[in-house]
């Protein structure tokens, strides 16, 4: 099989914002507790992180860090986590279930992100909060001034402030789920003005109001903000997808939908921008983003299921959804003009790259395309063409699918009814072969990422950069023997007992041979590729 991908390096479409490749954690399941802080573990520190869970995330390079959620910051007070952690109360918390004891607050999560050399991205509680309650974690973090709670800050130990520059204005408050649901035009309301009091506060923030991906809302809440002439404080409006399936195909095909959200929600705004011209227009900030079938959050019904030491969410995965992050990765950069920030959820054991036991923790394959992808690409996207096979979606591949792969889907979800594709999906097609490409500043380094989404098929891909020479370049592929294949699998009774196979996702570093304006490479079945060249 082949395809042919065109690249002119002079055709920028958009600079691209390392924020793409952010990290989301929240206090749910081991996300935290068990994840990137066990305190009396033998392998953490006397302050209770994880070193070896740090030392795997700081190979992320992890530009932007999301915190405390997510449905938890719905309900979660700020002041419940600092001070003497002796003196910190537990609460019952609704969102998950649980009794969160409030030992991992604000003062940790900015030392976690100076380990990791991050930015930090607060999202504050609109659904059981308040707005005054925001404005005041604002002064607590970022005020040198002599006031009430930048004092509180200096006594808890930290003269200087965190100086955190991106704040969420509460967390998909359109859903029935969430502490404090309301309708569109309350919740764009109430985000409007704790807005507007916080920048009176802090004029050198940013703010991510919440999106839902859906039309409506989406369109009620900025109509609203605009209509009310609070265009200067929409900086981005949030989007969040999940995808999951049982099967191959099924999976990879969730990325056109993926990249359909993004579509739509441009062209909203740009109906915002024909009806009320702007000076300034939102970003998109795809704030929570995953792979996420296995595991369910319910858990009276599914706690049989769990393993001793088990908690919500805790994933296991394959090497088809590291396809599925390449996919989403290389969206972003396609749509870089729009997307200025996305953030995976989440960073340690829930539905994450990252899987720590109270024994060790290891890498799954979805880490590989996260860490290449934002050690490799570049500062500008670049337009490309793409010429290559595609698969027609329809009920019978689905069939013929959903019986390959039965023994994918988990005991919770198995029933004697079968579980059809959706409707609209038959009749579309899947590209083989997904493509995007950057450029340095100087122009003088180029960067492809191609994922062969082919499950069976190797494909050999003929570059095309036209005047661009290179003189060297290297590549990283991403692949290995099965597209289900899982690196880490359950071995026991125990979350501490799995056998890991390192060999089933791998990524192999080599030099490209014969870079060139016009060169071939081959894409092995079910890979990534990243080609760097200059």
């Amino acid at each position: 099989m082949k395809a042919k991908v065109r690249i002119d390096v002079e055709q920028v479409t958009a600079k691209v914002n390392p924020m793409i490749f952010g990290q989301f954690i929240e206090n749910m399941g081991r996300a935290i507790y068990g994840g990137v802080y066990e305190p009396g573990n033998p392998l953490s520190d006397k302050d209770g992180f994880r070193l070896d869970v740090i030392e795997k995330i700081k190979e992320l390079n992890t530009p932007i860090l999301r915190w405390p959620g997510g449905n938890f910051s719905s309900g979660y007070h700020w002041m419940d986590g600092i001070g003497p952690k002796d003196k910190r109360p537990k609460r019952q918390e609704l969102a998950w279930q649980t009794t969160e004891s409030n030992q991992f607050g604000t003062h940790e999560f900015m030392e976690l992100c100076k380990r990791i050399g991050t930015d930090p991205y607060l999202c504050v509680n609109l659904g059981w909060g308040t707005s005054e309650e925001a404005v005041n974690w604002l002064e607590y973090c970022n005020s040198e001034d002599d006031t009430h709670f930048a004092d509180l800050r200096r006594q808890n130990g930290m003269e200087k402030p965190f100086d955190v520059k991106y704040w969420g204005l509460g967390n998909e408050i359109y859903g029935t789920w969430q502490h404090g649901h309301c309708e569109p035009r309350e919740y764009a309301h109430k985000a409007a003005e704790t807005a507007k009091m916080m920048s009176r506060l802090d004029p050198s923030i940013k703010f991510i109001f919440c999106g839902a991906n859906q039309f409506d809302w989406d369109r009620e809440v900025l109509e609203y903000l605009y209509q009310k002439g609070y265009a200067p404080l929409v900086d981005y409006i949030s989007l969040h997808r999940y995808d999951g399936c049982s099967t191959y195909y099924g999976s990879l095909f969730s990325t056109n939908l993926f990249e359909q959200d993004i579509v739509a929600c441009k062209g909203l705004i740009s109906e915002i921008q024909k009806h009320y011209q702007p000076a300034k227009l939102p970003m998109i900030a795809f704030d929570e983003w995953n792979v996420w079938y296995r595991k369910n959050c319910d858990r009276a019904l599914f706690r049989k299921y769990f393993r001793e030491g088990e908690d919500l969410l805790d994933e296991f995965y394959n090497l088809r959804d590291a396809l599925y992050v390449g996919s989403a990765l290389n969206i972003f950069i396609r749509h870089a003009d729009r997307v200025g920030m996305a953030n995976m959820a989440q960073l340690v054991n829930v539905i994450a790259p990252i899987f720590a036991t109270p024994k060790g923790s290891y890498l799954q394959p979805i880490f590989f395309p996260l860490k290449f992808y934002r050690q490799m690409h570049k500062d500008y996207a670049l337009d490309v063409n793409i010429e290559t096979e595609s698969l027609t979606i329809t009920r019978e591949l689905e069939e013929e699918q959903r019986g390959k792969y039965a023994d994918e889907v988990p005991e919770w979800r198995k029933t004697d009814k079968p579980i059809f594709w959706n409707d609209h999906w038959y009749g579309r097609k899947l590209a083989f072969i997904d493509v995007a490409a950057t450029r340095s500043k100087d122009g003088k380094e180029v960067v492809i990422s191609m994922v062969n989404r082919h499950e069976t098929d190797a494909i050999e891909v003929e570059i095309d950069l036209f005047d661009y020479k290179p003189s060297s370049g290297r590549q990283v592929l991403i692949t290995g023997p099965d597209p289900m294949g899982y690196s880490l699998k359950a071995s026991g009774l125990s979350i501490a007992d799995n056998d890991y196979d390192e060999e089933a996702c791998t990524a192999k570093e080599s030099q490209l041979s014969k870079p060139a304006g016009k060169f071939t490479v081959e894409i092995p079945a079910h890979s990534i590729l990243i080609v760097s060249m200059c």
